[in-house]
């Protein structure tokens, strides 16, 4: 088939929105004066924890997909996020009801999130070079959601913080591009009976899969921590503020886009050696960060950052669909749950971190996240036949 369809905008229009769940994390002070008799930690969990309810409704997506087929799951998740998202700006003044909109928010965005790397992979599932260049694409329109997302937050929360919230209601064009253009699907005898096929032959594979899972966990940990830490940081060394901070934040963006659009080409080009030089590159900019006397080059050190990190997320996608329909389900599934928990478990490497070292300061925590991802790149290449399927 051709590569660019409607089928296939329709889905890069769901990508726009997995992403969007940390767009409100400009909100928290706001939200902690707002609620000044709520612990700060739980104020903080509202970016962390549609991480991890994300990852209950991949879990979820198997069950509710064999019901009413993937379209109407990924609608119904749409539905979650256009609602629950955008609660906080017509109900207000609770926390708890702020605090499980945001839980609700995650899984809806779970329900989707694995259905939508399977349709957009099997659109493509005979011809590698167009499927590699699909999932950039997915990733790239990730990244460009994730900014999009966050600069109207920048521009909502002038009104109040809780106008912000309806950003989410971008879910809605989403709805209508999936209920009009992609068609339902259900499990029929036959496909099941071909899913248990590919899970007898699949073992190994499956094994494999989670080690390889374990390895983008410890890679999604010590990205996200260089998230946390870039603003510390640049106030630490005295060349920057909060605002260097955010833009540090959309640099990264900008080079996760970048990559995504460029995925296919340089997955062509690298195959299998593209994850242990990615994730060098990771290292090396987040080491060279802890050198900068410059906003300017950290800002050039997170654009490398994003660029680096966004070809690690769609080689793994790519390499875990490769295969039968029921082994994109798992690859996608194990993909899925090492980045959100990582996600959601970066801030207790920091402590770790800062724990191990006696030294909690912001620039030690960067060289550490710098060193571990060159060992992780260079465990990458010394293994390299293992680092595929």
């Amino acid at each position: 088939m051709k590569f660019y369809s409607i089928k296939l905008f329709a889905l890069l229009s769901v990508a726009l929105v997995v992403n969007s769940a940390p767009a409100i994390s400009a909100n928290i002070p706001a939200i902690a004066q707002s609620f000044p008799e709520v612990s700060a930690v739980y104020i903080g969990l509202l970016t962390t924890i549609p991480s991890l309810f994300l990852v209950m409704g991949v879990f979820l997506t198997s069950i509710i997909e064999k019901q009413i087929g993937r379209k109407y799951t990924m609608l119904a998740g749409l539905v979650m996020v256009g609602i629950f998202g955008t609660l906080p700006a017509w109900y207000q003044g609770s926390f708890v009801v702020l605090f499980l909109s945001r839980c609700l928010l995650g899984l809806g965005i779970g329900l989707f999130n694995r259905l939508l790397i399977e349709m957009i992979s099997q659109l493509f599932q005979s011809d590698n070079r167009k499927k590699a260049k699909a999932l950039g694409l997915e990733s790239a329109c990730e990244g460009l959601g994730g900014i999009f997302m966050t600069i109207m937050v920048g521009q909502l929360i002038k009104l109040s913080w809780e106008m912000s919230f309806l950003i989410y209601a971008f879910a809605i064009v989403s709805w209508i591009f999936v209920f009009v253009f992609i068609p339902n699907e259900k499990n029929t005898p036959q496909n099941s009976m071909t899913d248990s096929t590919d899970s007898n032959l699949s073992k190994a594979r499956k094994m494999k899969s989670i080690l390889l899972g374990l390895v983008l966990f410890a890679i999604v940990l010590l990205f996200i921590n260089y998230n946390l830490q870039i603003t510390p940081l640049l106030l630490e060394q005295g060349i920057g503020d909060a605002t260097n901070g955010s833009n540090m934040i959309a640099a990264i963006a900008t080079g996760a886009f970048i990559a995504g659009n460029f995925f296919g080409v340089v997955y062509s080009y690298l195959n299998r050696w593209l994850l242990p030089i990615a994730a060098m590159l990771a290292g090396l900019s987040v080491f060279l960060t802890s050198l900068s006397n410059s906003v300017l080059f950290t800002l050039f050190c997170s654009l490398m950052l994003g660029f680096a990190f966004r070809n690690i997320m769609p080689y793994f996608m790519h390499t875990f669909t490769s295969g039968g329909e029921n082994i994109a389900k798992f690859g996608t599934t194990v993909v899925l749950v090492a980045y959100n928990l990582g996600a959601t478990l970066a801030p207790y490497v920091s402590q770790l971190i800062s724990t191990v070292s006696r030294n909690s300061s912001a620039s030690q925590q960067i060289i550490v996240t710098g060193f571990l991802l060159g060992v992780l790149g260079c465990f990458t290449l010394l293994f390299n036949k293992y680092m595929t399927i």
